[in-house]
């Protein structure tokens, strides 16, 4: 694929990852749009435009959709960056809560995906690259919402990738481990915490953001969406960084209980 004069779309553009990815694909000479549902005027970079959108809300995505149709003409790319987290134990956190996580990190992006599909399938020619992460491969105790919204988007991601190709589009998962971000900060705690959860979870809360915090920077995951919507055969997964990689392989070769004392050693979960 030559990348001049091709449409970009990128979700969640405003920070961290989602603005990373905008950069570098107007850098290789795409045509970015970025969204943010509260776009501000400070949120474009480099010229890249950032729109209002909720990947929640079929209207906005439908707005969104017109709008790109009607400056650009096509939409090659489509980034699902925009995403959610919520650290909570299951029992502490409420079905709404659980479900606002999938509805932004699943369900939104299922929803801009159905809305690029028939462009794309006209077009003959596409490619959806989706933000999962490396919890796709390992629990993540206290975010189970997060965690399962991931492992969802991976499997529907390799089917749809499955019933495209022969239109020419391609999706592609980039499934990063520790990358420094916002996240946490923009990461609610579950409205109803309680003990014991409460003070169980404060160790591997704070092994968490110590991990974030000593993270790569997005424009590692960022040069993988690049590959993955440029290569002339992109892989289905992407794992840009060393931890993400490492975790996917000792999950799969290591004995189930020496994984999991390796994992909750490394997460400080303590037993009992």
């Amino acid at each position: 694929m030559r990348p001049n004069h091709k449409v970009a779309l990128v979700t969640g553009a405003s920070t961290g990852i989602g603005q990373a990815c905008a950069a570098q694909l107007a850098s290789a000479g795409f045509a970015v749009y970025g969204t943010s549902r509260h776009p501000k005027p400070a949120n474009g970079h480099g010229g890249i435009p950032i729109m209002k959108l909720d990947v929640r809300d079929d209207a906005s995505v439908n707005s969104c959709m017109k709008r790109v149709l009607a400056d650009s003409g096509r939409i090659d790319v489509l980034v699902n960056n925009a995403g959610v987290a919520m650290e909570g134990a299951v029992e502490e956190t409420s079905l709404d809560e659980i479900r606002s996580v999938m509805e932004t990190n699943f369900f939104g992006a299922v929803r801009m995906m159905k809305a690029v599909l028939p462009i794309m399938r006209k077009q003959g020619t596409g490619r959806i690259v989706n933000i999962g992460s490396m919890v796709a491969h390992i629990p993540m105790p206290f975010s189970a919402s997060y965690c399962a919204s991931k492992h969802a988007l991976r499997g529907f991601s390799e089917s749809l990738d499955h019933e495209v190709r022969n239109f020419g589009i391609r999706v592609s998962v980039v499934e990063p481990g520790f990358i420094k971000t916002e996240i946490v900060e923009h990461s609610p705690i579950a409205a109803a915490p309680f003990e014991p959860y409460s003070s169980a979870r404060s160790k591997p809360a704070r092994a968490f953001r110590k991990q974030i915090e000593q993270g790569h920077k997005p424009a590692l995951v960022a040069a993988a969406v690049l590959s993955a919507a440029t290569a002339e055969y992109p892989r289905l997964h992407y794992l840009p960084d060393g931890s993400a990689n490492i975790l996917a392989a000792l999950r799969a070769v290591l004995p189930a209980p020496l994984f999991d004392f390796a994992f909750r050693k490394g997460m400080r979960i303590e037993e009992g």
